[in-house]
C-alpha cells in the first residue's frame, strides 16, 4: 500500500497512541500532529475508506487488522530509518522525524530494506565497539 507523507504521519501516530492508551480520540491525534480536529476528521476519513481504522472512528479511534499491520510494518522501518538520520546524519531528531517519514514513502522498499540493514549493522559494531 502506497502512502502520502501525511497519511504515513497519521498512522503512525495513531499507532503510538494507540499503544500507550486505551481510547484513542481525534482531539489525541490532533494534540500529537498539531493539526486541527478538522484535518484530522479528513484524514481519518480516508483511513477508514483504506481500511486502516474501523469506520465508526467517531468516538475512539481503531485500527483493523490490515491497519495494525501496516503500521507495525511502518513503524518499524520508520524507528530504523530515524535512528539512521540520528546516529550516522547527526540530524536533530525533528528533522530526522520528518525525513523518515518522506524516505518511508518516495523510496523503493529494497533501499528501505538495505537502509535498514546498514543502519542495524553499523549500530551493532558501534554498541560493541563501547562495550569492548
Amino acid at each position: 500500500m502506497k502512502f502520502c507523507p501525511g497519511q504515513c504521519r497519521y498512522l503512525l501516530a495513531v499507532y503510538e497512541l494507540c499503544r500507550e492508551k486505551s481510547l484513542v480520540r481525534s482531539v489525541d491525534v490532533a494534540k500529537y500532529l498539531s493539526v486541527t480536529r478538522p484535518s484530522v476528521s479528513r484524514m481519518l476519513k480516508c483511513m477508514a475508506n483504506m481500511g486502516l481504522i474501523a469506520s465508526d472512528y467517531s468516538t475512539n479511534i481503531v485500527l483493523t487488522e490490515l491497519g495494525m499491520d501496516t503500521a507495525k510494518s511502518l513503524h518499524s522501518k520508520y524507528t530504523v530509518i530515524k535512528c539512521f538520520f540520528m546516529n550516522i546524519l547527526k540530524l536533530p531528531e525533528e528533522d530526522a522525524s520528518e525525513q523518515s517519514i518522506i524516505f518511508l514513502v518516495n523510496f523503493p522498499e529494497d533501499t528501505i530494506e538495505k537502509l535498514s540493514k546498514i543502519t542495524k549493522n553499523t549500530m551493532n559494531k558501534r554498541r560493541n565497539h563501547k562495550t569492548s
